[in-house]
């Protein structure tokens, strides 16, 4: 793998895996486009979500100070939204992560390689575009403490299904919180919070399949990763200040276009 391609696959990785346009879907297309779609850059792929992870814990650390303090009955500062609801957070993000995974297992059986298809990534694009769109003017109330284990559950399973290339992990789950009527602001945290151990777990998984055919230098990956976790930072600033203006929706205007022209340029290519 070239440098440039290197990079080029970390800053869409970077940018996508948390606004709602499917990091997977366009790592799929990106690599069809640069010829060299294989399981050796797999193993790249789910290198760069370990670095949005970081950028994840380095975005949230106040939050997960205070629900690891608060897990322990230690004293709290004021400022997260999930103060005074530590245990019940916690406990709703485990919950939600067993869905993630048995229907995340459940899709991945089928075989990546028979759904890293142009045809079929872009018309996962347009559904997570009508997905986006159904959203919008949306008003949602309940916080933290009003979660219950329904909605963990639900999103968690909604979460699993976007293991489907096309489909925005990000944009379904926020868009899952705010149909069950959760305040917008909690429907993003706890979206990304979640994906934490579910993209820790799918990284686990594939390592553990493709790490003896990698033969990339290790500067490659550290390269990667630091500019995937740097985009990736910003991004979810991105991301949520979208949220609370109910701009959500507008990257329907992205995905439409991009499906429609992904699924004509699969017809004539084959």
């Amino acid at each position: 793998m070239e440098i440039v391609e290197a990079i080029v696959l970390a800053v869409i990785q970077g940018l996508t895996e948390f606004l709602p346009v499917s990091s997977s879907g366009h790592l799929v297309m990106a690599q069809h486009w640069f010829g060299q779609f294989s399981e050796k850059n797999l193993l790249y792929d789910v290198m760069l979500h370990m670095a949005t992870v970081t950028a994840i814990l380095l975005y949230f650390w106040q939050d997960l100070l205070t629900l690891g303090k608060g897990y322990f009955g230690l004293p709290t500062e004021q400022g997260s939204m999930f103060q005074g609801c530590e245990r019940q957070t916690i406990h709703f993000i485990l919950l939600a992560s067993i869905p993630t995974a048995i229907m995340g297992l459940g899709i991945q059986s089928i075989g990546f390689s028979t759904l890293a298809q142009p045809l079929f990534v872009g018309a996962m694009f347009l559904v997570t575009g009508g997905i986006l769109w159904m959203i919008r003017g949306g008003t949602s109330a309940r916080r933290a403490k009003e979660m219950r284990p329904w909605d963990a559950i639900v999103i968690g399973l909604i979460q699993g299904v976007a293991v489907l290339p096309g489909i925005s992990r990000s944009g379904s789950t926020i868009a899952g919180g705010l149909f069950l009527g959760l305040d917008r602001e909690l429907s993003a945290r706890f979206s990304l919070l979640i994906s934490i151990p579910a993209i820790v777990g799918a990284t686990l998984l594939e390592v553990m399949k493709v790490f003896g055919q990698a033969h990339e230098s290790i500067s490659t990956y550290v390269l990667g990763m630091a500019v995937a976790a740097l985009v990736g930072y910003w991004s979810i600033g991105v991301i949520l200040r979208l949220v609370r203006h109910n701009h959500f929706y507008l990257f329907s205007y992205y995905l439409w276009p991009l499906g429609i022209s992904i699924i004509f340029w699969g017809v004539f290519k084959s």
